[in-house]
């Protein structure tokens, strides 16, 4: 996503609690498409730290055009046997840290902005086995519709911050490559799920964000676009095997 917005010469500014791998995804986008970067650490749990990062980018940059909120964990339990400690980590960092951003960062959209929330399809497809991580993408669909309604009126249509979200299918990652190897999802299965019997490619998911964060989407806000192949429309659920180590 960082690298399709960079082609459209924007400021990259990357946030990740990997302060070192954030660090050189801002270099390598730098000297690849000849933009500005920059890179913080950054925990989307501490609000504080939330508020002290945007502090800086004001400071550096004096507004913000565009917040891509894509900080998320997957925790796959079934819901008899999940740990709170498990739930408080998970919401933070799907639910409480996207929220916190957006607030940050609507208040350094002056003239308007774009905010772009990172759900799923599993929102509208529930999983069996990680009823948590469902939760807080459905959260981020409501989230995304309340903030749009609120900001737009708020401003109105000139300045308005438009907030939209999309909810990615299954997308060919090392997470879910992972996870078919080791069994924890079966690869037959999801895609005899997806009518277009394939996986995502990342950069697909990324031409979405890009769209719904540019000019050409101006008159889009509160809406969760679904880029998963058909697999959402469908509409029965998923029964994706899941296994504990």
């Amino acid at each position: 996503m960082a690298e399709a917005f960079a082609r459209e010469g924007a400021r990259i500014i990357i946030g990740d609690i990997q302060a070192e791998l954030a660090k050189e995804a801002a270099e390598k986008i730098a000297r690849e498409f000849s933009v500005q970067t920059s890179s913080y650490a950054m925990d989307v749990t501490n609000v504080e730290q939330i508020k002290e990062i945007f502090g800086r980018i004001r400071d550096q940059y004096g507004k913000l055009d565009v917040l891509v909120n894509n900080a998320g964990v997957q925790i796959r339990r079934a819901s008899k046997e999940f740990l709170e400690k498990d739930w408080d980590l998970l919401m933070g960092v799907n639910l409480k840290g996207p929220f916190f951003c957006a607030q940050q960062a609507a208040l350094l959209m002056n003239q308007g902005g774009a905010i772009v929330n990172i759900s799923s399809g599993t929102s509208r497809r529930a999983t069996p086995g990680r009823a948590p991580y469902v939760i807080s993408k459905g959260g981020i669909n409501a989230m995304t519709a309340v903030l749009a309604a609120e900001w737009a009126e708020d401003r109105g249509d000139k300045k308005a911050i438009r907030v939209n979200a999309v909810a990615p299918g299954w997308i060919a990652t090392e997470m879910v490559k992972d996870g078919f190897r080791s069994g924890v999802v079966s690869e037959k299965q999801i895609l005899s799920a997806v009518p277009f019997k394939r996986l995502a490619t990342p950069e697909e998911i990324a031409k979405a964000v890009v769209f719904l964060a540019s000019d050409e989407a101006s008159y889009i806000t509160g809406q969760t676009l679904f880029v998963d192949g058909g697999w959402t429309a469908l509409g029965m659920p998923d029964m994706s095997v899941y296994e504990e180590d």
